[in-house]
């Protein structure tokens, strides 16, 4: 049996590699990994799944903009979004 040198899968070029290749690669590589029993390192991680909610993704896009009319200002109808009287 060949020894595996552990010390590759922390090189920054494989993780660039693995973070920029196509999801089958990074699948692939996943089950070698598992198979061997080698703990997969944090760059081959699988997200989470699924869309993240409607909230997080108008935060960050609060945050990028810099605007004071945020999301949850609108929802919560406060600030520049609360209710005009007459």
């Amino acid at each position: 049996m060949t020894p595996v040198d552990l010390g590759r899968l922390a090189a920054p070029q494989l993780a660039q590699y693995v973070s920029n290749a196509d999801r089958r690669i990074v699948s692939g590589f996943r089950l070698a990994l598992a198979s061997l029993d080698i703990a997969i390192p944090d760059y081959a991680q699988r997200g989470t799944p699924g869309r993240p909610p409607i909230e997080k993704l108008m935060e960050q896009v609060d945050r990028d903009t810099g605007t004071i009319a945020t999301y949850h200002d609108e929802k919560r109808k406060i600030g520049v979004f609360a209710p005009c009287s007459k």
